[in-house]
């Protein structure tokens, strides 16, 4: 089964304790999240590991995929997904680490998108597509560039940076699925927000169907 990329919920442990953790990802994914990464930049390898077992758990019991980001020991040990970077390793060595596993790649440019795609990415990120403030060095992507890896590769794109209710509609289409983070881990309610992303994100792709 192929995985939904629509609703990509990503942790973020500056939006929510570590305690908190399964709980507030267990609300995204009753809202309607229909994959979950688990991004933990500043944690030791037995914290993350320790997260990753528990939302691998729950994820397995809602059928939800889950990716890791960046940890290529963490995501064998799970036996989860892996989301890599350009500064991370390779996207050929990944491939020869997890031969079966869903791999996305984030690119910001038409070459690295087509690198990514004939050396067995699943997926690519795209983005920031709008300022974001839970990545400091996050590369602004402009829409003729997203427009252009568009129209380079074949492989569903994930667009990442400071997508919210209000912007989602100007990113239509062009993309398979959103990455959010603030817009779900930021809220009050974050079973709610989510299901309101949702439903937002379908409307959006529904909305460019119904004028083809």
């Amino acid at each position: 089964m192929k995985p939904d990329y629509l609703v990509y919920a990503v942790t973020d442990p500056r939006l929510q304790s570590r305690p908190r953790l399964v709980e507030a990802v267990e609300a995204t994914i009753k809202g309607g999240a229909t994959i979950v990464q688990l991004r933990e930049k500043e944690a030791s390898g037995k914290e993350f590991l320790e997260a990753a077992t528990q939302l691998k758990t729950l994820a397995d019991r809602y059928r939800v995929p889950l990716i890791i980001n960046d940890r290529i020991d963490i995501a064998q040990l799970v036996q989860a997904g892996l989301h890599i970077g350009q500064e991370d390793i390779p996207l050929s060595e990944a491939r020869r680490l997890l031969p079966t596993a869903t791999i996305g790649v984030s690119v910001s440019t038409v070459e690295q998108a087509i690198s990514a795609e004939q050396n067995g990415a699943d997926y690519l990120g795209v983005g920031s597509l709008f300022p974001t403030a839970t990545k400091n060095d996050a590369t602004f992507m402009s829409k003729e560039t997203l427009h252009a890896i568009r129209q380079a590769v074949e492989l569903p794109l994930v667009g990442i940076g400071g997508i919210t209710l209000e912007n989602i509609s100007e990113v239509g289409t062009t993309v398979d699925g959103f990455a959010v983070v603030s817009a779900l881990f930021a809220q009050p309610d974050v079973e709610r927000a989510t299901r309101e992303f949702k439903e937002a994100a379908k409307q959006v792709h529904q909305s460019v169907s119904d004028r083809v």
